[in-house]
């Protein structure tokens, strides 16, 4: 073989011996990474840790069923006074907001035609008493006359007859005089309560009209509840039931109790009216204003006891973090009362052993487990 040929079949030789050491070179980096990444460790949630401190315990508690209910304080010893008499007010002698007594004088009022029937009825019974009186004295004449013979039984009976005329007729008169004195009388209003005039309706000199309020008084010193439930709720109406409510503008809770009931419901709105005696002393400047409360039953609920500030999403759905055999888990809860005043609330949803958490969690913890220790 000619020198030339040799050199060019060694060439290729080499060239190819070259291609295929690569080739293995490359197979052998691939399956030693794919080894790597079979052989790499998986990685593990790390355990979230807690301290007592931060957990809650849950405790059994009971709830009072409780219906609630709105209304308004109203005075018990109330009046709208009237006139009674067609007559022209000469004196004014009360104020809006001013405290007035029983039997004192709010207004005098002047009729002159009242005067004068209650002077032409006087008149009228002085003329009867005297023609009774008259006929009195016959007839005792003739009585005396019939014992003597002189005139006959008809005569005297008579005379009785005339006598017993003249007394009705004055007992006539005498009604229309206390009619008329009565009339007289209406021309002074009184206060018929001792209370705060709320509203006055007659200026002096004005003329009035029978029948038309001249002022509206309220006895502020004693208030109650007037409300009203729907008839499917007449359970809870119970004379007797303890109430708790606010009233409109104070957050102070006040208590009450049931008095009264209505025997029936409104045919319109089909509710029951009811009324509630406060057991605190009421400002008198309360008297309607708007109230919300709750009749408390005597029926118990059993729950849990917890506190009111770890209960998440209070108003729509409320839940809570709780520890559960060593898990963070997401609880729901039905909350059956609220105790703001004591910072705590009767539930149902929690399990016995469960440990609520103060520490606020995402929903990529649930089922995570958790260590906890006692620092």
């Amino acid at each position: 073989m000619p020198f030339g040929q040799r050199i060019k079949k060694t060439k290729l030789s080499d060239h190819k011996s070259y291609l295929i050491c690569s080739a293995l070179c490359v197979s052998l980096l691939l399956g030693a990474c794919q080894k790597n990444e079979t052989e790499a460790p998986a990685e593990t949630k790390q355990k979230i840790e807690l301290i007592q401190q931060d957990l809650v315990t849950v405790k059994d508690g009971v709830s009072i069923v409780k219906t609630a209910f709105t209304g308004t304080l109203r005075a018990v010893n109330q009046s709208s006074i009237q006139a009674q008499v067609t007559a022209t007010a000469t004196a004014v002698n009360a104020q809006v907001g001013q405290a007035v007594s029983k039997g004192q004088v709010l207004v005098r009022l002047n009729n002159p035609d009242n005067a004068a029937r209650l002077a032409q009825a006087q008149a009228n019974l002085s003329s009867t008493q005297a023609q009774a009186t008259l006929a009195k004295n016959m007839m005792q004449r003739k009585k005396r006359l019939l014992d003597q013979g002189f005139i006959s039984k008809v005569e005297y009976e008579q005379a009785a007859v005339d006598y017993q005329a003249q007394l009705e007729n004055v007992h006539a008169q005498q009604a229309n005089v206390n009619i008329a004195q009565k009339a007289e009388r209406d021309g002074t209003v009184l206060s018929p309560i001792s209370g705060v005039i709320t509203k006055r309706e007659v200026e002096s000199g004005q003329t009035v009209a029978a029948g038309q309020t001249l002022f509206e008084i309220v006895d502020p010193d004693h208030l109650e509840i007037q409300a009203k439930l729907p008839s499917d709720m007449q359970a809870a109406l119970k004379v007797g039931q303890k109430i708790e409510y606010t009233i409109q503008g104070n957050p102070a809770q006040l208590t009450a109790v049931l008095t009264r009931v209505s025997p029936i419901a409104d045919p319109a709105s089909r509710q029951i009216e009811f009324f509630a005696k406060p057991n605190e002393t009421i400002n008198s400047l309360s008297s309607g204003s708007f109230v919300e409360g709750s009749i408390l039953s005597s029926t118990q609920v059993s729950g849990q006891l917890i506190p009111l500030d770890i209960i998440q999403n209070l108003k729509e759905n409320p839940f809570v973090w709780v520890i559960r055999q060593k898990k963070i888990e997401k609880v729901n809860l039905v909350i059956l009362e609220q105790r703001y005043r004591d910072n705590l609330a009767v539930v149902q949803g929690l399990q016995t052993g469960d440990q609520i958490s103060r520490i606020k969690f995402n929903d990529q913890d649930l089922h995570q487990e958790v260590i906890i220790t006692q620092k």
